[in-house]
């Protein structure tokens, strides 16, 4: 909601702004689409990407819709388009995995069974997981294994890293802080 904040204050445009994410979602809806009802606009913004793609959104989307309240998407830059395009990957076809789980154990598990996929795999995560996320996938996919991890990207600070997974944990366990980034692997 910060982006968002700054954003209008920057155009000079002052609105209410309520917080939808994954703990308020299901609570704020009723009262959006109750003042969608009366005649007000409402626009659901993503700070780091892109409403219901990995991001709070559909559940209001589709109450909307159940509505009959018309739902207008303006597309923006999104970190997972954006992170293909500067992959080097070949995106005609790739797998969109999402989050994977914050227990060891399972995203371990997620990992492993993404091994022999013929495409390339993307990957969120939350900013501060970065070098645990790296050590699990050359666990998984093997030291050698292409990857792309796109950070902070849009903003003044991006770093696009291109290599092998053995590299981007090294390289990132020597640089570690809290970033925005998306996981793209190439498994063999």
């Amino acid at each position: 909601m910060k982006v968002a904040a700054r954003l209008l204050k920057h155009h000079g445009i002052r609105k209410d702004l309520v917080p939808v994410n994954e703990h308020t979602e299901r609570e704020e809806t009723g009262g959006l689409i109750n003042r969608m009802q009366q005649g007000h606009t409402c626009a659901l913004i993503s700070d780091c990407g892109m409403p219901v793609f990995a991001d709070p959104g559909r559940f209001l989307i589709d109450r909307a819709m159940q509505s009959g309240i018309a739902v207008e998407v303006i597309p923006g830059p999104t970190s997972l388009t954006t992170a293909l395009a500067v992959s080097g990957f070949d995106a005609h076809r790739f797998y969109f995995y999402g989050f994977l789980s914050p227990k060891k154990p399972e995203r371990r598990k997620e990992l492993h069974a993404l091994r022999t996929f013929p495409a390339p795999v993307a990957f969120l995560d939350a900013p501060y997981r970065l070098p645990q996320v790296l050590t699990d996938m050359v666990s998984a996919f093997g030291p050698g294994t292409a990857v792309c991890v796109a950070c902070d990207l849009t903003l003044p600070d991006e770093e696009v890293y291109r290599g092998t997974l053995g590299s981007a944990l090294d390289h990132f366990t020597k640089h570690k802080r809290k970033r925005e980034f998306v996981i793209i692997v190439q498994p063999d």
